[in-house]
């Protein structure tokens, strides 16, 4: 393979994540009355770190941006917990999701001293958001509208992260176990599709939905 791939790749994931926020622009009429519209300002925004803030500073300015993209771990996963909070209905479930956070928040800020624990604070968000995921799709199976599910916007940004976070956690649990050459390679690899599968449920879910699914 050539040394130029993993860096296609990422370019390729930028690519996704643009088309992702392109894509929630176009249609962001259909759920602009649903907790679902911060997706545009967030899809936005990963864009912008992912494809300009981090390589502007790692590539242009020659300095570690590895800052930034733990950053922007930490605050993408206490985004998802707020908006969980915000679309479950159970008490008890929206409780969960303040203790999660908290939990998480914790962890995120011990493990920011400390770069060889950092993929630790994302394995503890993502088996956190697996869990409220879980909540989520349950919640989703009682609903009336169980039929036209795929209309619903938080139903394809919950399978999204389902899938995304499946495929990461044993992967980076089981990192260490890689040589350096070999993960490089792998990890990107395996990041892209991950990021297809991701931003192309995203991509789906706001084609699809429909306005009267997302009143909330």
């Amino acid at each position: 393979m050539s040394v130029t791939f993993p860096v296609i790749l990422s370019y390729s994931v930028n690519a996704l994540e643009l088309i992702a926020a392109i894509t929630a622009f176009i249609h962001y009429k259909k759920y602009i009355n649903s907790t679902e519209k911060y997706f545009l300002p967030f899809l936005w925004f990963t864009f912008f770190v992912d494809a300009i803030l981090g390589p502007v500073v790692g590539d242009f300015l020659n300095m570690d941006n590895i800052w930034i993209f733990y950053g922007y771990t930490g605050i993408s996963f206490l985004f998802y917990f707020y908006w969980y909070h915000k679309i479950l209905n159970n008490a008890k479930q929206k409780k969960i999701t303040i203790i999660f956070s908290i939990i998480f928040f914790t962890f995120y800020v011990y493990n920011g001293r400390i770069i060889e624990f950092h993929e630790q604070s994302f394995i503890v968000g993502a088996f956190f958001i697996l869990i409220l995921t879980g909540f989520h799709l349950y919640q989703l199976s009682n609903a009336d509208y169980t039929v036209k599910i795929k209309y619903k916007l938080s139903f394809w940004i919950t399978i999204a992260l389902v899938l995304f976070n499946i495929g990461m956690i044993p992967f980076i649990l089981l990192s260490k176990h890689f040589n350096v050459r070999v993960f490089t390679t792998a990890f990107a690899l395996i990041l892209f599709f991950l990021n297809v599968i991701l931003y192309g449920c995203y991509t789906i879910g706001f084609i699809w939905t429909k306005t009267k699914y997302n009143h909330f």
